[in-house]
């Protein structure tokens, strides 16, 4: 038998708030939180009023973003943090972190970007440490290397918490986040891991990507009557492209068994996954879709439902021109007649495209619709695409009651996943 796998910890940074809950609140308030950087050049979605966790300072943001993500995940499930006193009642009941017993499974698209271009001029030049008025030592060189590599910020929440029995970093374009809680899922039903803790983070508002993604022809610009927050407008007839953000995204997964015995109480329940490839090219995707239609319905066989029974759709929802008509194909597809009924929503109008961490706060997302039974809505929409076929996109945030809610991402180089989250 197939081991339950549970959520019973979310951590959130966005450019909605910091912490879960701001998040969630602030995305079913109808919040809009793409905006003109400074210089005015661009638009996106930073994150206002961050301060790193304690000891992080030197290291790259995409570490800072993950570790907070990752404490309050730890937290929200009601484990101590490494050095915290754990009670009578909590030995008991068996309330710690086994790290011999858990795992990581957290990735990003590119790793430590920020810490990248600032050590980078200094190698290069092979200036004296100290010199140049940069003032950097030697620790503070070191922990900048160390966040570099797109294994960082699994290596330092595997550091932070004494986690021993392994640690896995994914790294698959924008859909990193999603596949890392795949991996993680899989760590449980194999038996490897009670408990996982999984997700992804990005941080990417440098000039580098911006150039990159400008050169693609895949960011959007500001509107001319809404301005920058109504810049990426996903299903939108007149999309043309998203904005970039950052943020993270950490989720603890345990088995059914270890929720039962630490009679922890779980936010939603991963009900099923699949992932597979678009072989259609770099950054394109097949005309006919096939390949994430394949996935999810795969998803859904494997969490045991019919797809009209899903209660909403979490889509990908990029606002390309491709991408939304693309996921669009391949949800009526699987929905056939009941196409017109199961609401879609794509959260990225709001908080830009997080990139490599934009799966795991999207799974994050859908966890907390499940539990409280109300979904976002598609806060920039202004006038829907009529070629996409009529899906049913409501624009403020509405009730899904206890159904299963389908999360689908797609990643450049055609990684294509999708999971199904249930209500518990």
């Amino acid at each position: 038998m197939t081991p339950e796998v549970l959520i019973t910890g979310i951590g959130m940074v966005s450019p909605a708030g910091v912490g879960a809950e701001a998040t969630f609140k602030g995305l079913l308030a109808g919040g809009r939180y793409v905006t003109n950087l400074a210089g005015g050049r661009h638009v996106a979605a930073p994150i206002a009023d961050f301060t790193p966790p304690r000891g992080t300072e030197n290291l790259d943001r995409v570490c800072q973003l993950a570790l907070a993500a990752a404490e309050e995940a730890v937290r929200s499930a009601g484990l101590p943090l490494p050095g915290q006193p754990s009670t009578l009642e909590n030995a008991r009941l068996g309330l710690h972190l086994n790290t011999e017993r858990t795992m990581v499974s957290v990735g990003t698209s590119k790793g430590g970007i920020l810490a990248f271009a600032d050590v980078a001029p200094l190698l290069t030049e092979k200036r004296q440490l100290g010199q140049g008025g940069a003032a950097w030592d030697r620790a503070r060189l070191q922990d900048a290397l160390f966040s570099i590599p797109p294994d960082s910020p699994a290596r330092c929440i595997a550091e932070r918490f004494n986690i021993t029995a392994g640690v896995h970093a994914t790294v698959a374009a924008c859909s990193t986040g999603t596949l890392a809680v795949i991996r993680a899922v899989q760590m449980i039903q194999d038996g490897q891991a009670d408990v996982v803790l999984c997700g992804s983070s990005d941080a990417s508002l440098h000039p580098l990507w911006f150039a990159a993604f400008e050169r693609m022809g895949v960011l959007a610009s500001e509107h001319p009557a809404g301005g920058p927050a109504f810049a990426c407008r996903p299903f939108d007839r007149f999309r043309a492209g998203f904005a970039l953000g950052e943020g993270a995204g950490i989720l603890v997964l345990e088995s059914g068994q270890s929720v039962r015995r630490r009679q922890a109480r779980p936010i939603a329940r991963i009900a099923g996954v699949a992932a597979g490839t678009d072989p259609a090219g770099l950054t394109q995707i097949s005309p006919d879709a096939e390949p994430l239609t394949h996935v999810i319905r795969l998803a859904c066989q494997r969490a045991g439902i019919r797809p009209a029974e899903l209660a909403c759709v979490l889509a990908h929802g990029t606002a390309t021109p491709t991408n939304d008509a693309a996921e669009a194909r391949a949800i009526q597809a699987v929905l056939g007649e009941d196409a017109c009924s199961v609401p879609v929503v794509s959260i990225k109008g709001a908080i830009g495209h997080l990139l490599g961490a934009a799966g795991a706060v999207e799974i994050a997302v859908a966890a907390l619709t499940c539990r409280d039974g109300t979904s976002p809505g598609n806060v920039t929409l202004i006038e829907p695409d009529e070629e996409l076929g009529g899906l049913n996109l409501p624009r403020e945030a509405f009730p899904v009651g206890r159904g299963p809610v389908l999360k689908t991402s797609l990643g450049f180089g055609g990684h294509v996943a999708a999971i199904v989250l249930a209500s518990v």
